[in-house]
């Protein structure tokens, strides 16, 4: 029964948000009593602080004046914040925190989810992700839990690629070394594999040094492709 209430509130929930819903009407007939279902937002609120703020924010301000019917039940919601530390280790961590909570559905950066999904999934929980582009993330078929809104890494690489190789610039291709710059960094390498002699160099930046702001970052050992 828990979980037919789970998924009826989670259809409600989408169909909601997709419409832009800011709340709906009573049902006839009956007393609506109010509940509070929680939405986990899992980002790295220690390490970069800016990014996990601006994922939780948004999310609050979506589910703010949100008001969704569940039976004789209305549901408000209120948004959890868990530290993942961009860390994967960490981030599963926090998703069974929010499982252990009680949340209806997670939202998060990225970080973690290849070991993540699937508790989430056991759990009958669906994640969202919002900032990670890496092509791997997101499977219909395997994890059809796992959705995302996120422009794709596939897509901005190519994009790229299609708007730069014609001006016939000669390119140093700079990512950090993070997983998002190294998931990056192939798709990159995938984009341009059709125009190689456009790439005249490729590099790493110390990802604790581009996070800090500081001038003159750091860059490892240039290289051709």
């Amino acid at each position: 029964m828990a979980t037919v209430r789970r998924a009826t509130l989670v259809a409600a929930l989408v169909a909601a948000l997709a419409g832009c819903g800011g709340g709906s009407p009573e049902p006839e007939g009956q007393t609506p009593k109010s509940k509070t279902a929680t939405i986990a937002v899992i980002a790295p609120f220690s390490r970069e602080s800016y990014l996990g703020t601006t994922i939780a924010d948004g999310t609050e301000l979506g589910v703010r004046r949100l008001i969704v019917p569940v039976g004789r039940d209305y549901y408000g919601f209120k948004v959890a914040r868990y530290d993942n530390g961009a860390s994967a280790s960490r981030a599963v961590a926090a998703t069974r925190r929010a499982i252990a909570d009680h949340a209806l559905a997670i939202v998060t950066d990225g970080t973690g989810v290849d070991a993540s999904w699937k508790l989430a999934k056991d759990a009958g929980i669906p994640i969202g992700i919002v900032y990670d582009g890496a092509s791997g993330l997101v499977d219909p078929a395997k994890r059809p839990n796992v959705f995302r809104i996120a422009p794709t890494n596939h897509g901005l690489a190519f994009r790229l690629a299609e708007y730069l190789v014609p001006k016939g610039l000669k390119l140093a291709l700079l990512t950090d070394d993070s997983g998002y710059g190294r998931a990056g960094r192939k798709d990159l390498d995938h984009a341009f594999s059709q125009n190689p002699e456009s790439v005249v160099a490729v590099g790493a930046l110390d990802r604790d040094l581009v996070e800090g702001g500081r001038d003159g970052v750091r860059i490892g050992r240039l290289r051709r492709p």
